[in-house]
């Protein structure tokens, strides 16, 4: 797959998305950082799209905002972008890129799009990362999108104990300015 990273589409993710990522979230790969596991099914990957689809629930105090990302020339869903305002304030980012999609600049061509995206909806609120200390792929990509290291902090990963590092997004007073 080549993709034209001037050409990515994102689109507000829908459970049409999980027809088409479905067999790519299947790649065991994907995991081996991230707490969640390969969908069940299609049928449940859809139902999750749709239950992100509808926002958070009434009366939580939480914004739910999620893309699919969609290669413009190819027209190949490659992966998919959310972010996440709790209840306490605290506003989260995360990705997942298909693992043929891997080194193309697209996880860091998504990243900067939604901080760019995040700025005009939160007004330049604290933006944070959690990554497995051990990825050190995507603590590339943050770090390249202007995420810097705050914290080390204990976590547990498909049962077993690790560690995460919280990154801050620093980028909006280059933005405010």
């Amino acid at each position: 797959m080549t993709l034209a990273l001037q050409s990515l589409v994102y689109e507000p993710l829908s459970e049409e998305h999980a027809i088409e990522l479905h067999n790519d979230f299947l790649d065991e790969r994907l995991y081996h950082f991230i707490p969640e596991g390969p969908p069940r099914s299609l049928e449940a990957l859809q139902r999750e799209y749709a239950e992100f689809n509808a926002g958070a629930p009434a009366g939580s105090g939480e914004v739910w905002l999620n893309w699919a990302i969609r290669d413009g020339a190819s027209g190949t869903c490659v992966g998919t972008l959310q972010a996440t305002r709790f209840a306490d304030g605290l506003l989260w980012v995360g990705y997942k890129i298909v693992p043929s999609a891997w080194g193309k600049g697209i996880a860091t061509s998504a990243l900067s799009w939604l901080t760019g995206e995040l700025f005009t909806k939160f007004d330049g609120q604290p933006l944070l990362a959690a990554v497995d200390t051990r990825n050190f792929s995507s603590i590339r990509v943050l770090e390249k999108c202007q995420f810097k290291l705050q914290r080390k902090e204990p976590a547990e990963l498909h049962g077993k104990q690790t560690e995460d590092f919280i990154f801050q997004y620093t980028g909006f007073q280059d933005r405010a300015a």
